[in-house]
């Protein structure tokens, strides 16, 4: 076996390995067969390099395929290199060309258009050109090893096996080249205990800093349990142009003005938390007190509505044949439950189908719904709403009241000179503080409140009501909310978006990341309610130009994805898009055999690395090729013993000597049928042990 092509079964066990630690050992173990039986399968086929060529091609093709299936499904650029775990599966062609073609090496231009079209150019200017070939087999191993590496499910796993297979690898290649197996084995061993103690190393660092970085999500995702805010931070503040989440509204219903994805109750330090409150294990909420959503089934449309039902609340609400609204938008693949934004007075949500069928809703006490196990990164789901909520009916608690001491000294100073205090209405709070900003704040998203001193007089949000008077709806939020406490109406601060962005040519609303905003829930007249006393001039300032033609280009490209994805995840849908996909890549399995077998020819495999007719009865040297051809490279088709046997005469004198009368004794056991058989066997026999042995101390010459 030359040393260029990996050992038999190498291939397959890369790719058994790759296939059960992805989770994909199905598709594993019929690439491992498909490549493995070359070795047992007799048939080949005399592939010219044009046929390696379109092999790439179909190769080249899978691969764009899954790109753009994982785009699609709502891959973001900070997860692309997960499209490499599929690597094994979308350069198989090019491996199955080269293992059941009739060479065993490929031209390397094979994979450059630009290397094939520089070729061609030479030689119609009349250059020699001998492109450089190759063997892609250890290639592919390390490509299957590192896309094992990118999806693997259990890094212990992944590194005993990957190491095992990096063993097989370098111990055959480093016995060729004459190695000692005790030492090498020693060497090898230490390598990978030392390897293994860095990939623990940086495997313990990755989930410290992680840790550290948790808060630091990208702007799909909403923390339900904090909200870690730009308060007493300097710098601009930017927020995203394109859209997050696209709403639909029932003519005979009227658009909310704003959709809370979250809402807190604690603050600290320019963070807000929800905090869970204390587990009952007795009772219906979980340790981070959730409930999950009860279902029923509207007869008059047959469709399925999820609702919250808790200890305090168990009446089923009645809802209207029709939603009130209906939401698209994409979520975060990092977590398992993204909150969702929904509208004040929501009753209950619907359509959860096309986001997978085990995808349901949970609650928390402060009303923040996610949607958990969803199938996909682009959701839909339909809102209905009435005169009460059935996702914020808890009464107010201990931490609607609290105020954080270091902010506590000039909340009592504003109190005092706005005369608010306690036994007022939250009406004329409201009002109090609405004109309060209005006139005497400007909104803006240059931060310049430090968070410094906040032991002193100063703290973030006494700075903002004191000193600058500037800031963005986070501080008017959190100062709303820390006013009403002071004057004890129970408050929280929540986020979520404004809608103010409509597009008629499509019949809904958008919202972008600039419309992303902050304001607070009061507790008034028994319930809750929005309060937003962020000055209107921040629409103003953060109102983009969506006929910019950057915005119209991504707002499309936004539009297609999330629709298509929508239309092929309805039931009605899949079966179609099922059928599509087969089709597209039957036709081009077909087209690529149709090529394939226009431009080669198919012939049986010769039996052994050296086939010689039943007729003739193989001499010594015959025997001794397969040795040979391990040390100076296997023997050209038509090449004579003595040019394919002359670089073993240059290394060793001693070597010459026994070449010589040895291939003499070979031509006349071929050649001469009157000569004694049996004697001139008898010495070539003597002659091929003493070059067998020889051979032995001979490094190998032939490398590819």
């Amino acid at each position: 076996m030359p040393l260029h092509v990996p050992p038999r079964l190498l291939t397959g066990i890369a790719l058994l390995f790759w296939g059960g630690l992805t989770g994909h050992l199905f598709f594993g173990l019929i690439a491992a067969i498909l490549v493995e039986a070359s070795s047992w399968i007799t048939l080949r086929w005399n592939f010219s390099k044009s046929s390696y060529v379109r092999a790439w091609h179909f190769s080249v093709i899978i691969s764009a395929l899954v790109a753009i299936l994982a785009w699609l499904n709502g891959l973001q650029l900070d997860k692309i290199h997960t499209i490499f775990a599929w690597s094994p599966l979308t350069l198989l062609p090019i491996l199955l060309a080269q293992r059941y073609g009739k060479s065993e090496l490929i031209p390397l231009n094979t994979f450059s258009f630009v290397a094939r079209r520089k070729m061609i150019h030479d030689i119609k200017q009349g250059y020699h050109v001998d492109p450089t070939m190759i063997n892609i087999g250890y290639l592919y191993i390390a490509i299957t090893l590192l896309a094992t590496a990118v999806a693997s499910r259990d890094d212990i796993a992944h590194f005993v096996c990957f190491s095992i297979v990096l063993g097989i690898c370098l111990f055959f290649n480093a016995r060729r080249d004459g190695a000692r197996p005790v030492a090498w084995a020693i060497a090898f061993t230490l390598l990978i205990g030392a390897s293994f103690l860095g990939h623990r190393t940086m495997s313990d660092a990755y989930e410290y800093y992680s840790k550290k970085l948790t808060g630091k999500m990208d702007e799909r995702f909403t923390s339900a349990s904090e909200s870690r805010t730009s308060i007493g931070k300097l710098g601009q503040l930017k927020l995203s142009p394109y859209i997050l989440w696209r709403m639909q509204v029932n003519p005979d219903s009227e658009p909310p003005a704003l959709v809370r994805t979250a809402t807190y109750h604690s603050y600290i330090r320019g963070t807000w938390k929800a905090l869970p409150g204390d587990y009952d294990p007795e009772g219906i909420r979980d340790e981070e007190g959730y409930i999950s959503d009860s279902s029923l089934t509207q007869a008059a449309t047959n469709t399925d509505i999820s609702y919250f039902n808790d200890e305090t609340n168990d009446v089923t609400p009645t809802f209207k044949e029709t939603p009130d609204l209906k939401i698209y938008g994409e979520i975060s693949s990092k977590v398992l439950a993204n909150p969702i934004p929904t509208p004040h007075f929501t009753l209950g949500i619907g359509d959860l189908a096309n986001n997978g069928p085990e995808a349901s809703l949970e609650c928390n006490r402060l009303g923040t719904i996610r949607i958990i196990n969803s199938d996909f990164n682009i959701v839909s789901y339909s809102v209905w709403t009435g005169d009460h909520s059935t996702t914020e009916i808890d009464a107010p608690a201990e931490h609607d009241l609290q105020i954080p001491p270091q902010e506590h000294a000039a909340i009592q100073r504003v109190c005092r000179q706005l005369g608010l205090r306690k036994g007022m209405s939250a009406d004329y709070i409201l009002a109090k503080l609405h004109q309060f900003f209005n006139t005497k704040f400007t909104y803006t998203t240059h931060l310049t409140t430090p968070r410094v001193d906040f032991v002193g007089r100063w703290s973030a949000i006494g700075q903002f009501l004191e000193k600058t008077r500037a800031g963005h709806c986070e501080y008017f939020a959190t100062a709303t909310t820390l006013i009403l406490r002071e004057c004890g109406i129970p408050a929280r601060y929540c986020i979520g978006f404004s809608v103010n962005e409509y597009n008629g040519e499509r019949n809904e609303w958008v919202m972008r990341g600039k419309h992303s905003h902050a304001w607070c829930r009061v507790w008034n007249n028994g319930e809750w309610e929005d309060a937003d006393l962020t000055p209107p001039s921040w629409l103003a300032a953060e109102d983009i130009d969506p006929s910019a033609w950057n915005i119209k280009i991504a707002d499309a490209w936004k539009r297609f994805r999330e629709d298509l994805l929508l239309w092929r995840t309805r039931d009605e849908n899949k079966r179609l898009m099922t059928i599509i996909i087969v089709c597209v890549l039957g036709a081009l399995s077909l087209w690529l055999i149709w090529r394939l077998s226009r431009s080669s020819q198919r012939n049986k495999r010769k039996k052994g690395l050296y086939y010689h007719s039943a007729d003739i009865q193989p001499t010594a040297l015959n025997k001794l090729e397969p040795a040979i051809a391990r040390k100076i490279g296997r023997r050209p088709d038509g090449q004579p013993l003595s040019l394919w046997l002359k670089p073993l005469e240059t290394i060793d004198s001693n070597i010459g000597k026994i070449i010589a009368p040895l291939i003499k004794l070979h031509s006349e056991l071929r050649f001469n049928p009157s000569v004694n058989q049996d004697e001139l066997s008898e010495q070539a026999d003597k002659l091929a042990a003493e070059l067998k042995e020889k051979l032995k101390t001979v490094p190998p010459l032939h490398k590819q």
